[in-house]
This record gives structure tokens, C-alpha cells and sequence, in this order.
């Protein structure tokens, strides 16, 4: 690596496991060992009804519960949380007594930027200039007609590529930062990006460990997280965060697509200090899809925080493609 880091990775064979553990563990200078994680994003297909599929034309459309984080453990195994179904009937009867004006929102172009009257801030001249913006995510293609001030490209993944294979990555700076078609809400942001998974949609926890030491080095004022899991006792990303938010960074991350269960709140979006975020549909109720609480960061020594901090629309959105 070219900068100083505060890990390593060290492969231990099988027939030395047992002795090589002990004797990192004893070992004065080593804080903690704890196993490498692998991350895997897996694509879920969620039916879309008739009415919110007529008139959708846009070549750069994208649904956010397309993509669920599931996180592969081989050691150790914790046991699962117990889960409890949500009353999904009931929330969709809450739809019956919305207000008209809410539901002719089915109506017009998903532009979300124009939904949310991002324009007001804009004629404020708050356009997320002078804002470093970090996008861990799949990567981005070096010339993108839609994003002007990508200020650098980093690749933390075992593949050779800058490049986005896979559309994820896009789509999220683009709703950041894009210019262009389909705006983003801080089209004025210097965008960093980061690219921690492959085109196969896998990551590493020291992936991420290296990436978020080096957006501490560039003094990034806000980073994006695409990801997230039941990945409360993975030490290492934990601390990691922690040190982030120290340094001033404002992390943002998906709470997770495992609704419409209770208590499937992800990590790292369920942390105190990270903003989880979860998604509605365009008649302001809880998407289906979206994670909910109680946080699953309750063990050793959680308090059940209420999560998310935040919701917005998370499906047939416009956005940026590859």
C-alpha cells in the first residue's frame, strides 16, 4: 500500500490455525484479530404493479430495492435475530385516506430533485459547492457526460477497473451530483469516488478499511454507503466508523432492503452517529421493501435507538446509468 495503514490481512493455514490465532493474540503490539467478512450484494426481484410501471419510458430509471446486502459469515456464527412481520395490511389501507394531491404524485415525471424542490435551495446558492462527497459504491466511468467535477477515481477491489460494471455505483452519484438529464441534488459537489465492490457485486471488510482510511486522508466532508448487513460484532468496520464520524466525516448509509420485517435495521445505518436512511413509495408510505426498527446494533451495549433518520423515495426514481 502506499499509505500507512493500522491492519493487516494474514492468511493462517488450516493445519496451524489453532497455534497461529494464540500467538497473534499474545502478541504486545496486535490490538485484536478478528475474521475477514465478505460482503455480497445480491439483485431481488420485487414486482411492480401496472400503475406505477405505465409511462415509465426513461432509459435511466432505477429501483433502490433491487439491491439487497446480504453478508456471507464464515466465522464466527451468530445466532439470528428473531424477526416479526410488520402490519403491511394496514399500511397499505393507509394509502385510502392520503390526500389527493400526495396521490397525483403517481402522475408526474420521478424526478425526485423536483419532487423535493431542490430548486429552492439552489436559488439559495446552496448547490454543494466546495463539498468533498465520497461514493462507495461500484465505481464510475472516467468520462460521464453527467457529472462534471469528479475530482478522483479510486479502486480498492481485486479487479483492474476504474469503471462501473454494474450501474449501482452511477446511479447513486448521480442522484448526488449529476448535471446533466437527470439531476442530482448537489450538482456542484467534488465528487470522490470509491470503488468497493467488483462487478460481481462482492466487497471485503479491509476493502473498506483502507477506502475509509484513505477518505480520512482527503478530509471528506460527507460519504455515501450503499451497503450494509448484520455486521454489528465485526469489530474492525465498527471501530472504523467511529473513527470516520471522529474526523468530522458525515457518513450516510442504506438501512438495508429486508422489510417488511421489524428489526432489520442494517449496520453500519443503524449506528448513532451515521444517518440511516430508508425508503417510501410516491404514496408516502413505507416502501415494502425498506429495512425498520428497532436497531440491530444492540449488543453489547445498545439502548434500541429509532432508525431511520431519514426516508425519501426509493423506487421507480430516474437517475444516471452507465
Amino acid at each position: 500500500s502506499e499509505f500507512p495503514s493500522d491492519f493487516d490481512v494474514i492468511l493462517i493455514e488450516e493445519d496451524t490455525k489453532l497455534s497461529g490465532l494464540e500467538a497473534l493474540k499474545a502478541h504486545p503490539a496486535i490490538k485484536s484479530v478478528t475474521p475477514q467478512r465478505m460482503v455480497h450484494r445480491t439483485l431481488k426481484y420485487v414486482p411492480i404493479s401496472k400503475d406505477e410501471t405505465e409511462n415509465e419510458e426513461n432509459s435511466y430509471e432505477t429501483e433502490f430495492e433491487d439491491d439487497e446486502e446480504e453478508l456471507v459469515d464464515e466465522e464466527p456464527n451468530y445466532a439470528k435475530r428473531n424477526l416479526h412481520e410488520s402490519d403491511v395490511e394496514n399500511a397499505q389501507n393507509q394509502t385510502k385516506n392520503r390526500h389527493l394531491s400526495r396521490r397525483l404524485l403517481r402522475a408526474v415525471p420521478k424526478q425526485i430533485t423536483s419532487i423535493l424542490r431542490a430548486k429552492d435551495l439552489w436559488n439559495m446558492g446552496i448547490t454543494g459547492k466546495g463539498v468533498k462527497v465520497a461514493v462507495f459504491d461500484t465505481g464510475l466511468s472516467k468520462n460521464h457526460p453527467h457529472f462534471k467535477k469528479v475530482k478522483e477515481r479510486t479502486n480498492w477491489t481485486n479487479e483492474k477497473s476504474l469503471d462501473d460494471g454494474v450501474s449501482h455505483g452511477t446511479f447513486v452519484a448521480g442522484v448526488i451530483a449529476s448535471s446533466k438529464e437527470c439531476l442530482g441534488f448537489a450538482p456542484d459537489a467534488e465528487l470522490h469516488i470509491f470503488r468497493v465492490f467488483t462487478n460481481t457485486q462482492v466487497s471485503y471488510t479491509s476493502w473498506f478499511l483502507d477506502a475509509f482510511n484513505y477518505a480520512i486522508l482527503k478530509k471528506i466532508n460527507v460519504l455515501n454507503l450503499s451497503i450494509g448487513g448484520p455486521d454489528f460484532m465485526d469489530h474492525p468496520f465498527v471501530d472504523k466508523v467511529l473513527e470516520l464520524t471522529a474526523n468530522k466525516v458525515v457518513m450516510i448509509s442504506a438501512i438495508g432492503n429486508d422489510g417488511p420485517l421489524y428489526g432489520t435495521l442494517n449496520n453500519p445505518g443503524d449506528q448513532s452517529d451515521v444517518i440511516g436512511v430508508g425508503g417510501i413509495n410516491f404514496e408516502d408510505n413505507i416502501a415494502k421493501f425498506s429495512s425498520r426498527g428497532m436497531t440491530t446494533w444492540e449488543l453489547p451495549q445498545g439502548y434500541g435507538r429509532l432508525k431511520p433518520d431519514i426516508v425519501t423515495y426509493g423506487s421507480q426514481v430516474k437517475g444516471s446509468n452507465v
